[in-house]
């Protein structure tokens, strides 16, 4: 039997995996915690695949050293615009969402889960604004271009055009032209569309 390893991404913890491992239930599943809300959770299985939402994605590519196939959700492999990455995000948003972060975290997780898609979101009482904060530098400073270009392992893309964190042209920009795109989807695919990425995901490690 496979397993697959869930890695969610910033603002979330395992849980936010559970209706898409739901839906894959002829596979082992196990799931990273990230320590943004409860305990940390690492999961380094070589004999693994693991399925990844937004900076999920870089945290395999940066933790784990060998997987089978890595299924890529909303993600990205570099976040922030510099001279040599025109389609990236503007770093002086995430330094605007760092200090704000520091002065009033519910504002800022909650506006960025609404820009994600969620509807009424409410600050867990859970939540380690420590672990927040750094995680939200990480996702400034982040780049896996390479690391991921040279990864031996399957690959499986899929993205929402209407995805507001991670704009289509930064998905173009990370994975080129071999992704599959969602319709309408924007960055909590696996929270609205969990039938379809299951049939995607089976389809993928049926090859």
């Amino acid at each position: 039997m496979k397993k697959l390893v869930f890695v969610h991404g910033w603002g979330f913890a395992a849980e936010f995996w559970h209706g898409l491992a739901t839906e894959l239930p002829e596979f082992a599943s196990e799931f990273v915690n990230l320590g943004f809300l409860g305990d940390v959770h690492p999961i380094n299985d070589p004999n693994a695949v693991y399925i990844t939402h937004s900076m999920g994605l870089a945290w395999v590519v940066e933790q784990v050293a060998n997987c089978q196939a890595i299924v890529a959700i909303n993600g990205f492999t570099k976040f922030c615009r510099d001279e040599n990455w025109s389609n990236g995000v503007p770093p002086r948003m995430l330094e605007r969402m760092i200090r704000q972060f520091d002065r009033t975290p519910e504002t800022v997780w909650t506006e960025f889960m609404k820009n994600c898609g969620a509807i009424d979101p409410v600050y867990p009482t859970k939540a380690n604004t420590e672990a927040l904060s750094k995680g939200l530098r990480c996702l400034r400073d982040c780049d896996i271009r390479l690391k991921f270009k040279n990864l031996t392992a399957d690959k499986l893309i899929i993205a929402g055009d209407q995805d507001r964190i991670v704009p289509e042209k930064l998905t173009r920009a990370s994975f080129g032209e071999d992704v599959i795109w969602y319709k309408g989807g924007n960055h909590l695919l696996p929270l609205f569309e969990q039938k379809k990425l299951a049939v995607d995901i089976r389809r993928f490690l049926d090859r």
